[in-house]
């Protein structure tokens, strides 16, 4: 049976003018939309103390929800600046520990490189940082991983090339479908086999014709078993726009799939 979520991210205008909450999020998933997945972006933690990080799981924990991904923002692996590099590695390893807590399926660390290409430091530096939470993860039971919206992210060859560096079950990538800057047409089937959680969004893939059913089959076939999620950019009408697309994303992937 498909699993479907919403990230968190959808609702960021309701959650800046202060009329919605984490928490909120988390009933709207659960008694609004009827859901059992939660796709978190950090963006909404007010702290990350340990008394508030624990009143998340006990909330996840009594409504039946887990959380398909935690999308962590100001944790990048590269950063031209050496301290920033270590800085944002000491967020990484507090969300490490947050995403154990919470029993994550996937975490999002992103990359950190604003060019197309890697250089060979950056290679090497991201690589040996990504295997260190990767095993961390691995140990714990999730997938940890970049996601594909930063410019070296967006070459699907950067991410197959780290891929096979790191070779470890624990890696996985967060895809945003069909938003690559090159090889748009091959993308998402080469990176397929290492996708962790997908986000689906109607500014990169057409929900109104057939574009959607066949990204769905080509994810499937390339063997992607995780969550669909729903990520709406608009920041207008949220709560309605996201039922609205939500409605068309389980239509689509269920004929996708074959559940109908």
């Amino acid at each position: 049976m498909a699993a479907f979520s919403i990230g968190s991210w959808s609702f960021h205008a309701l959650f800046e003018t202060g009329k919605m909450s984490l928490f909120g999020y988390l009933e709207s998933i659960k008694y609004r939309y009827r859901l059992n997945q939660a796709d978190i972006w950090n963006g909404m933690l007010l702290s990350t103390e340990e008394d508030y990080i624990l009143s998340i799981k006990q909330t996840l924990d009594e409504e039946g929800l887990t959380v398909a991904n935690l999308s962590v923002d100001g944790a990048d692996v590269w950063n031209d600046d050496p301290a920033v590099r270590e800085q944002n590695h000491r967020k990484a390893l507090l969300y490490l520990d947050i995403a154990r807590k919470w029993g994550v399926q996937t975490l999002r660390i992103d990359l950190g490189v604003n060019t197309m290409k890697l250089s060979d430091e950056q290679f090497e530096f991201c690589v040996k940082r990504y295997s260190e939470y990767v095993q961390f993860a691995h140990d714990h039971g999730f997938r940890v991983g970049p996601q594909t919206h930063q410019p070296a992210t967006l070459v699907p060859q950067n991410l197959k090339r780290i891929c096979n560096e790191i070779s470890m079950p624990g890696f996985g990538i967060i895809l945003n479908v069909s938003r690559w800057l090159v090889d748009k047409e091959i993308g998402d089937e080469m990176v397929s086999p290492f996708t962790a959680h997908v986000q689906l969004d109607r500014a990169f893939v057409d929900f109104s014709g057939s574009e959607l059913i066949q990204k769905v089959q080509l994810l499937r076939n390339g063997g992607y078993q995780g969550c669909w999620s729903l990520e709406y950019r608009g920041g207008a009408n949220e709560y309605l726009e996201v039922e609205r697309d939500l409605l068309t994303l389980r239509h689509a992937i269920r004929l996708g799939i074959g559940e109908y």
